[in-house]
């Protein structure tokens, strides 16, 4: 994957069918390849001159049938300015696979091979156009799964962890140069640093990368979405709140008791960030093996997540009845701890009123007071039908959320496994250093194993961003992206 004397293309867009279809080419080919096969509608436009270019015109592929002209617009990309350092070119057509699949083949004929995952973007590293850090976040980009997630890679696309890297390389620089030169000075009465001073120096620079490391930690922890778990007896409407609080359709509504048996989730979206709705089978008596099995499988999930909503039917007969309606939740609320006196620790509680559309405001108010006065936090009114309640039940989510998880530092920065690895390397040799500096006078007496050391940790932080790899490192960090970037 490290040879980049050939030209190498692949179909830049999603898999199926779309309104443009693209396929990028990178190389010394990449310009020829993509005119032989397109012709311009404008002759004059030729490919001298600098590249960020687009063109119009069509596409000639040969089939079995005859040849084929296709609507497209080519995109040049001249070296050393394009993603790659390489001249680069793309072909905008039809999102079409069988069309996509034919223009490639075309390509691959002319001479063309098909890039490996990752491939363009290795080439961007190798070429100087991103470091490490900045690459890895366009894998981390494509790969995101939330909003949280899609800013922290766009903060690593933005070469922020690149900058903090460089300050900390750059302090450490300075005290490897002061250490190096009482090696060079051993004989001479001059000393360029003391050992005080160096370990304290360290030290500043240690927190630092500790500082990095616990609030990624933190931030990977907030950056998992919370999840919320909708408990309460069939027909409470659980799943068609899951659907309404989701705009999804994700769960099958019906009247029969028993549709929902296993565990659906859906994300919505709150006003302070994001949160995973799960939606369980309704705890209930009735002797059913799958519905026991699923009613055991809500007692496990209970114990995992965030939140727990229990949802009650304030409409029914029987909530009429403040104090069977009370004892109704009470039971829900030992099912979601696995039973009174499980030893299970407590999760955050709310109670959703649902159905509150077909009572009146004066029986509604009468149905909701003996929910308040079981004290398991916020009584929120809804009707999952009409949409009533739903925001004000949204807000009451991100409160509870927000209490529960303390928030990361707004300028923590996640990391990968890899990152964290060099990171906790430096910090390492640092100590090592800083130990090292803790029983000596002077530090020319150990000058020599102090070097060492803050040499291998600037290794260490060079290996962040890319200063220091091996190829096999690099084959094994871009092999993990898709095919096309």
């Amino acid at each position: 994957m490290l040879d980049f004397e050939d030209t190498i293309l692949a179909v830049a867009t999603p898999a199926g069918t779309a309104p443009r279809g693209i396929v990028r080419l990178s190389g010394p080919a990449a310009l020829r390849l993509a005119t032989a096969v397109f012709e311009t509608d404008d002759p004059a436009a030729g490919m001298d001159g600098v590249g960020f270019r687009r063109s119009s015109g069509q596409l000639q592929l040969a089939s079995a049938d005859g040849s084929v002209r296709v609507p497209a617009e080519r995109y040049v990309f001249r070296a050393p300015r394009s993603f790659t350092g390489q001249d680069c070119a793309e072909l905008h057509t039809v999102g079409s696979p069988s069309l996509l699949n034919m223009l490639v083949a075309a390509l691959v004929e002319l001479g063309a091979r098909r890039a490996e995952p990752g491939e363009f973007t290795a080439r961007a590293f190798v070429s100087g156009r991103l470091d490490l850090s900045r690459a890895e976040a366009v894998a981390q980009l494509i790969a995101a799964r939330s909003d949280a997630q899609l800013r922290a890679a766009r903060r690593f696309a933005d070469g922020e962890l690149a900058t903090r890297v460089s300050t900390l390389t750059g302090q450490l620089a300075d005290l490897v140069a002061l250490v190096e030169a009482d090696i060079d000075f051993a004989e001479e009465p001059i000393e360029f640093i003391r050992p005080g001073e160096l370990r304290e120096r360290l030290a500043a620079i240690g927190a630092d990368i500790e500082g990095l490391l616990f609030d990624a930690s933190r931030a990977d922890r907030a950056d998992v979405l919370p999840r919320v778990l909708l408990l309460g007896r069939p027909n409470a409407g659980k799943s068609s709140l899951l659907n309404a609080l989701s705009g999804l359709d994700r769960a099958i509504c019906s009247a029969t008791a028993g549709t929902t048996r296993d565990i659906l989730s859906a994300p919505v979206k709150l006003p302070r960030g994001e949160a995973m709705l799960l939606d369980a089978a309704g705890l209930d008596d009735t002797p059913d093996g799958l519905l026991e099995q699923a009613r055991a499988r809500v007692g496990v999930e209970a114990e995992t997540v965030d939140l727990i909503c229990i949802v009650v039917d304030v409409a029914a007969s029987s909530a009429g009845d403040g104090g069977s309606l009370q004892a109704d939740i009470r039971a829900l609320r030992a099912a979601a701890r696995g039973g009174e006196g499980s030893g299970s620790r407590d999760r955050a509680l709310m109670v959703v009123a649902n159905k509150i559309d077909v009572l009146d405001s004066r029986e509604t108010a009468l149905r909701l007071t003996p929910l308040a006065e079981l004290g398991l936090g916020p009584v929120c009114p809804t009707s999952a039908r009409t949409g009533t309640g739903l925001d004000e039940l949204k807000s009451a989510l991100g409160r509870l959320l927000e209490d529960e998880r303390s928030p990361a530092s707004p300028d923590a920065l996640q990391l990968n496994a890899r990152q964290r690895e060099a990171f906790s390397a430096a910090r390492a040799c640092l100590v090592r250093a800083a130990d090292e500096c803790a029983t000596i006078s002077q530090t020319a007496e150990r000058a020599d194993l102090i070097a060492f050391e803050l040499r291998e940790a600037l290794d260490a932080l060079g290996a962040v961003c890319g200063a220091v790899t091996t190829d096999d490192l690099l084959t094994r960090i871009f092999s993990s992206f898709c095919i096309g970037k």
